[in-house]
């Protein structure tokens, strides 16, 4: 026979849903308050259902600065290596005569009928690459994920108020709002391909190739550093809070707590690319 429920547990749950909350606010204090009769889990799956609607789609989006993209006049080979590198299965397509632009979204399963059937023909992206799905950056998360519901479509590409291509947003993004962070077996080795990799022109020395939005937590934790992010959160942020303001960053050294940071790669604004060497 099934245990009745004690009358305590009773009276909380007929309180809790007599509640009538009349605001979004209200409603999340609620949620908040079932802890005694609900699960934490459930709870802060709840939470994040309910913070959807105020959260737009540039808090969870992957910016452009970190893609993992194709262009549309890429040769076979370079796609081939693109895709095991880096483990994903859908990939943004950028149009060959304007980087801002993106054309298309190649799926890697798309792309194995044409090895195993036209492997000595040229390969034309186009003819593989799905049409994608625009969103702009201020579009509401919950918004988003309807529209990837609807259009059975895993990946959407953000926008800007021009039109210039922001990031890309996934339905893995959307739920990991709801869910918390979902990992797999490549999680661990995107993160360090993504940020990090040793300098393969210094291999006699502790080098790394550093992408500049690499989060300062993320270095410290790597290599057993200190370097604060209270005020900066990346190591770009980090260099550019040391050098001040130069006209030319590119070429640009550093040198911090043991270790000498050289700018590889910058633009008149922003930093991309990092060399760091332990001395």
């Amino acid at each position: 026979m099934q245990d009745e429920p004690s009358p305590s547990w009773t009276r909380g749950l007929k309180k809790w849903l007599n509640a009538a909350p009349e605001t979004r606010d209200e409603l999340l204090k609620l949620v908040q308050n079932s802890r005694k009769f609900l699960a934490p889990d459930t709870v802060t799956m709840l939470e994040g259902v309910l913070d959807l609607p105020a959260t737009k789609i540039r808090e969870v989006m992957t910016p452009r600065t970190s893609l993992v993209s194709l262009q549309e006049d890429d040769d076979l080979l370079d796609i081939i290596h693109v895709l095991i590198e880096s483990a994903h299965s859908r990939f943004p397509v950028f149009s060959a005569e304007n980087n801002d632009t993106v054309v298309g979204i190649l799926l890697a399963k798309d792309l194995l009928p044409f090895l195993t059937e036209h492997r000595t023909q040229k390969l034309d992206i186009t003819v593989l690459m799905r049409q994608p799905l625009f969103i702009p950056e201020s579009a509401r998360s919950d918004q988003v994920l309807r529209m990837l519901k609807n259009s059975q479509t895993h990946i959407a590409i953000v926008i800007d108020e021009y039109g210039t291509t922001s990031g890309i947003v996934t339905l893995e993004d959307i739920l990991e709002e709801i869910v918390g962070e979902i990992e797999d077996e490549h999680d661990e080795a995107d993160l360090i391909s993504q940020f990090i990799q040793p300098d393969p022109a210094f291999t006699a020395q502790n080098a790394w190739l550093v992408q500049a939005l690499t989060p300062i937590e993320y270095f410290n934790e790597l290599m057993a550093t200190h370097f604060p992010d209270e005020e900066v959160e990346t190591m770009a942020g980090l260099l550019l809070q040391e050098i001040g303001l130069v006209n030319d960053l590119e070429n640009q050294e550093v040198e911090l707590d043991g270790w000498n940071f050289q700018i590889l790669q910058a633009d008149a604004r922003s930093i991309q690319l990092i060399r760091a060497i332990r001395l």
